[in-house]
């Protein structure tokens, strides 16, 4: 977790499983751990960035009710969408 300067917000950077341990719910449990450490921060939302081909990251995404919004200030070259978390 990255706090945001000038935001009220955190920035969820590289959440990763290495493929030994996938399918042991640690991203879940990883994801439940950053929010709420955001809610306990006070945070508004957390934003992150990820690529189309991780799939299974992005479903992940989607059952934490993060939604997708419009790509701007890029700040990596292999991503290609942004998701955010109102909380």
């Amino acid at each position: 977790m990255i706090k945001l300067d000038g935001e009220n917000a955190f920035e969820l950077a590289k959440l990763a499983v290495t493929e030994k341990y996938q399918g042991l719910k640690i991203g879940r449990r990883l994801m439940e751990k950053c929010i709420e450490v955001a809610k306990l921060e006070g945070a508004s939302k957390i934003v992150l960035f990820t690529n189309h081909k991780l799939t299974a990251a992005i479903e992940l995404y989607k059952k934490f009710g993060f939604s997708f919004v419009s790509l701007e200030n890029i700040k990596y070259l292999e991503a290609d969408l942004k998701m955010e978390l109102e909380i």
